[in-house]
Protein backbone atom coordinates (compact mmCIF):
# COMPACT_ATOMS: atom_id res chain seq x y z
CA UNK A 1 0.00 0.00 0.00
CA UNK A 2 1.52 3.38 -0.95
CA UNK A 3 2.32 5.79 1.85
CA UNK A 4 -0.10 8.61 2.46
CA UNK A 5 0.67 11.98 0.94
CA UNK A 6 0.50 14.70 3.54
CA UNK A 7 -2.40 17.09 4.07
CA UNK A 8 -0.26 19.45 6.11
CA UNK A 9 -0.25 23.17 5.61
CA UNK A 10 2.60 24.03 3.26
CA UNK A 11 4.11 27.39 4.28
CA UNK A 12 4.54 29.86 1.43
CA UNK A 13 8.31 29.57 1.70
CA UNK A 14 9.10 31.63 -1.39
CA UNK A 15 6.95 34.55 -0.22
CA UNK A 16 8.19 34.28 3.37
CA UNK A 17 11.82 34.34 2.22
CA UNK A 18 11.29 37.17 -0.27
CA UNK A 19 9.53 39.33 2.34
CA UNK A 20 12.20 38.63 4.97
CA UNK A 21 15.05 39.44 2.54
CA UNK A 22 13.34 42.63 1.38
CA UNK A 23 12.89 43.89 4.96
CA UNK A 24 16.56 43.26 5.79
CA UNK A 25 17.72 44.89 2.55
CA UNK A 26 15.54 47.94 3.25
CA UNK A 27 16.65 48.23 6.89
CA UNK A 28 20.38 47.82 6.23
CA UNK A 29 20.25 49.84 3.02
CA UNK A 30 19.07 52.87 5.02
CA UNK A 31 22.06 52.78 7.38
CA UNK A 32 24.67 55.11 5.95
CA UNK A 33 27.63 54.59 8.29
CA UNK A 34 29.57 51.36 7.70
CA UNK A 35 30.22 50.83 11.42
CA UNK A 36 26.50 51.10 12.25
CA UNK A 37 25.65 48.90 9.29
CA UNK A 38 28.21 46.26 10.32
CA UNK A 39 26.92 46.22 13.92
CA UNK A 40 23.27 45.85 12.86
CA UNK A 41 24.08 43.20 10.21
CA UNK A 42 25.94 41.21 12.90
CA UNK A 43 22.90 41.42 15.18
CA UNK A 44 20.60 40.16 12.41
CA UNK A 45 22.92 37.25 11.54
CA UNK A 46 23.42 36.32 15.20
CA UNK A 47 19.68 36.41 15.90
CA UNK A 48 18.99 34.31 12.79
CA UNK A 49 21.65 31.79 13.84
CA UNK A 50 20.01 31.48 17.26
CA UNK A 51 16.56 30.94 15.72
CA UNK A 52 17.89 28.35 13.29
CA UNK A 53 19.74 26.56 16.09
CA UNK A 54 16.63 26.63 18.28
CA UNK A 55 14.17 25.37 15.68
CA UNK A 56 15.92 23.46 12.85
CA UNK A 57 16.54 20.30 14.88
CA UNK A 58 12.94 20.26 16.15
CA UNK A 59 11.70 20.84 12.58
CA UNK A 60 13.83 17.97 11.29
CA UNK A 61 12.69 15.62 14.09
CA UNK A 62 9.03 16.38 13.29
CA UNK A 63 9.57 15.65 9.59
CA UNK A 64 11.53 12.46 10.28
CA UNK A 65 8.84 11.26 12.69
CA UNK A 66 6.12 11.81 10.07
CA UNK A 67 8.08 9.98 7.38
CA UNK A 68 9.43 7.04 9.37
CA UNK A 69 6.46 6.33 11.63
CA UNK A 70 3.50 7.48 9.54
CA UNK A 71 4.84 7.17 6.00
CA UNK A 72 3.92 10.75 5.09
CA UNK A 73 5.46 11.67 1.74
CA UNK A 74 6.26 14.96 0.01
CA UNK A 75 7.54 16.63 3.17
CA UNK A 76 10.33 18.50 1.35
CA UNK A 77 7.67 21.05 0.29
CA UNK A 78 6.52 21.56 3.88
CA UNK A 79 10.15 21.86 4.99
CA UNK A 80 10.91 24.29 2.17
CA UNK A 81 14.02 22.37 1.12
CA UNK A 82 15.04 20.56 -2.05
CA UNK A 83 14.15 16.84 -2.35
CA UNK A 84 17.86 15.91 -2.33
CA UNK A 85 18.42 17.76 0.96
CA UNK A 86 15.40 15.97 2.42
CA UNK A 87 16.79 12.59 1.28
CA UNK A 88 20.14 13.43 2.88
CA UNK A 89 18.37 14.34 6.12
CA UNK A 90 16.75 10.88 6.24
CA UNK A 91 20.03 9.11 5.40
CA UNK A 92 21.89 10.98 8.13
CA UNK A 93 19.13 10.12 10.64
CA UNK A 94 19.45 6.40 9.86
CA UNK A 95 23.13 5.97 9.12
CA UNK A 96 24.93 9.19 10.05
CA UNK A 97 25.96 9.43 6.40
CA UNK A 98 24.22 11.58 3.79
CA UNK A 99 25.34 9.25 0.97
CA UNK A 100 24.20 5.94 2.52
CA UNK A 101 21.21 4.23 0.92
CA UNK A 102 18.04 3.82 2.93
CA UNK A 103 16.60 1.26 0.53
CA UNK A 104 16.42 -2.35 1.77
CA UNK A 105 19.47 -4.37 0.80
CA UNK A 106 20.87 -1.44 -1.17
CA UNK A 107 18.33 -2.08 -3.97
CA UNK A 108 17.60 1.31 -5.54
CA UNK A 109 14.16 0.19 -6.71
CA UNK A 110 13.06 -1.34 -3.42
CA UNK A 111 11.24 0.76 -0.87
CA UNK A 112 11.06 0.12 2.83
CA UNK A 113 7.79 -1.28 4.08
CA UNK A 114 6.04 0.60 6.87
CA UNK A 115 7.35 -1.96 9.39
CA UNK A 116 10.91 -1.68 8.03
CA UNK A 117 10.75 2.13 8.24
CA UNK A 118 9.50 2.08 11.82
CA UNK A 119 12.04 -0.57 12.83
CA UNK A 120 14.94 1.31 11.21
CA UNK A 121 13.86 4.55 12.90
CA UNK A 122 13.64 2.92 16.34
CA UNK A 123 17.04 1.28 15.86
CA UNK A 124 18.56 4.64 14.81
CA UNK A 125 16.94 6.44 17.76
CA UNK A 126 14.62 8.63 15.70
CA UNK A 127 11.93 9.76 18.15
CA UNK A 128 8.24 9.47 17.38
CA UNK A 129 6.60 12.87 17.91
CA UNK A 130 2.86 12.77 18.55
CA UNK A 131 1.97 16.28 17.35
CA UNK A 132 4.57 16.39 14.55
CA UNK A 133 1.97 17.29 11.89
CA UNK A 134 0.91 20.38 13.87
CA UNK A 135 4.44 21.42 14.77
CA UNK A 136 6.19 20.98 11.43
CA UNK A 137 4.67 23.83 9.32
CA UNK A 138 5.29 26.68 11.81
CA UNK A 139 8.78 25.39 12.63
CA UNK A 140 9.60 25.14 8.92
CA UNK A 141 8.32 28.70 8.33
CA UNK A 142 10.41 30.05 11.24
CA UNK A 143 13.60 28.42 9.90
CA UNK A 144 12.87 29.68 6.37
CA UNK A 145 12.47 33.27 7.54
CA UNK A 146 15.57 33.15 9.76
CA UNK A 147 17.65 31.65 6.93
CA UNK A 148 16.45 34.34 4.52
CA UNK A 149 17.24 37.14 6.97
CA UNK A 150 20.72 35.70 7.50
CA UNK A 151 21.33 35.36 3.76
CA UNK A 152 20.23 38.96 3.11
CA UNK A 153 22.33 40.42 5.94
CA UNK A 154 25.59 38.64 5.05
CA UNK A 155 26.59 40.77 2.00
CA UNK A 156 26.02 43.95 4.06
CA UNK A 157 28.07 42.49 6.91
CA UNK A 158 30.88 41.44 4.59
CA UNK A 159 31.01 44.68 2.61
CA UNK A 160 30.90 46.94 5.66
CA UNK A 161 33.70 44.93 7.33
CA UNK A 162 35.84 45.42 4.23
CA UNK A 163 35.04 49.14 3.99
CA UNK A 164 36.00 49.64 7.65
CA UNK A 165 39.48 48.19 6.97
CA UNK A 166 40.04 50.59 4.06
CA UNK A 167 40.66 54.33 3.91
CA UNK A 168 39.47 56.61 5.38
CA UNK A 169 38.59 54.28 8.30
CA UNK A 170 41.59 51.91 8.49
CA UNK A 171 40.09 50.03 11.44
CA UNK A 172 41.88 46.96 12.81
CA UNK A 173 40.11 43.60 12.70
CA UNK A 174 40.13 43.62 16.53
CA UNK A 175 38.27 46.93 16.64
CA UNK A 176 35.70 45.72 14.09
CA UNK A 177 35.32 42.43 15.99
CA UNK A 178 34.52 44.25 19.24
CA UNK A 179 31.89 46.35 17.46
CA UNK A 180 30.06 43.28 16.14
CA UNK A 181 30.66 41.05 19.17
CA UNK A 182 32.50 38.57 16.93
CA UNK A 183 36.06 37.22 16.73
CA UNK A 184 38.86 38.85 14.71
CA UNK A 185 39.02 35.64 12.62
CA UNK A 186 35.33 36.05 11.77
CA UNK A 187 36.03 39.63 10.64
CA UNK A 188 38.92 38.46 8.45
CA UNK A 189 36.73 35.72 6.94
CA UNK A 190 33.82 38.05 6.09
CA UNK A 191 36.19 40.73 4.79
CA UNK A 192 37.84 38.15 2.52
CA UNK A 193 34.43 36.96 1.33
CA UNK A 194 33.62 40.56 0.34
CA UNK A 195 36.93 40.78 -1.55
CA UNK A 196 36.14 37.54 -3.42
CA UNK A 197 32.72 38.88 -4.37
CA UNK A 198 34.43 42.01 -5.73
CA UNK A 199 36.68 39.75 -7.80
CA UNK A 200 39.93 40.28 -5.84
Amino acid sequence: MPAAHHNLTVPEHKKLRTDAERKVNEELGKIARPDDRFKRACEIVQQADLEIAAHAEERNQAALSLWFYEGVRGLDKVLGILPNAYSEMRRIALHGDKKATINPGGDLNARMTADERRGAAKKAGVPRIEDAADRLPPLAATVSVASARRKAAMPFLQDSALVLTEEPYDWSTDRIAKLGDVTPKYVRDVKNAAKRRRGH
